[in-house]
């Protein structure tokens, strides 16, 4: 009996100076990670889940520290396509992403999200939603990709 296919795994980062926003996602949008790692660690990060999965393609925030980041990702995994992705934005959205997920609770959720304080950093939503907008541009429904550093959009 052969073994199924392995699913393919998009990996996303919202690259920072001290830590970055990590994601990982099935094509078909299914979580697999949504953390935020230290930056001095992050290649260890991205090697588990390439030795552990077929990795697609690897979506890099285009804002803080994102050619660094793509630099490293070419020259450690050059048979992944690395895209810079738009990351206009994606903190705010980062917020209502978490708060959509760990809603408040008790008297809490009367209070305006906007007041809210989240007891955990956001970049690992906001790496998710650059996975997002890879995902969208590539079903041609919005977003623009940046430059495609290995030629796979």
């Amino acid at each position: 009996m052969s073994e199924p296919a392995a699913r393919p795994l998009l990996i996303g980062i919202d690259p920072g100076q001290s830590k970055c926003g990590y994601a990982a996602v099935y094509e078909d949008g299914t979580r697999v990670a949504v953390e935020v790692v230290p930056t001095a660690l992050l290649a260890e990060r991205i090697e588990r889940d390439v030795r552990g999965q077929a990795v697609k393609v690897i979506c890099v925030g285009d804002a803080t520290t994102s050619e660094e980041i793509r630099r490293l990702c070419e020259a450690r995994w050059p048979s992944i396509g690395v895209t810079l992705v738009d990351e206009t934005n994606t903190t705010l959205e980062a917020r209502r992403l978490y708060y959509d997920d760990n809603p408040p609770k008790g008297i809490m959720r009367f209070v305006p999200r906007g007041l809210l304080v989240p007891k955990e950093p956001l970049d690992g939503y906001a790496a998710l939603l650059i996975l997002k907008r890879y995902r969208l541009a590539v079903e041609g429904k919005t977003y623009m990709l940046g430059k495609s550093a290995t030629g796979s959009s």
